[in-house]
């Protein structure tokens, strides 16, 4: 039984070394990359949109807003690059 006691603590130290930190490393990554909800609407905003209600469900912004021409139109932005994947008329 010692005998197997040494590459089993060695198993362990090498994880919480070696692997662990990767590993949190790795979970915290993508989210330094997500754009913030208030860019999105400012981004908005800047083209001429009024914003009127925006949404953050981790992977995308939804936006309700009034275009420049007085359309009123629900939009699905990409949280993580700003792309707008859908655009439609708000009812």
């Amino acid at each position: 039984m010692p005998q197997l006691v040494r590459p089993l603590l060695a198993c362990i130290a090498t994880y919480v070394i070696l692997i662990a930190p990767v590993a949190a490393f790795a979970q915290q990554a993508p989210a330094a990359t997500i754009r913030r909800l208030s860019e999105t609407v400012l981004a908005f905003e800047t083209r001429g949109y009024v914003v009127r209600s925006a949404e953050d469900d981790g992977r995308t912004h939804e936006i309700e807003a009034i275009t420049p021409d007085g359309r009123r139109i629900e939009a699905q932005v990409e949280a993580a690059t700003g792309e707008v994947l859908t655009e439609r008329a708000d009812d």
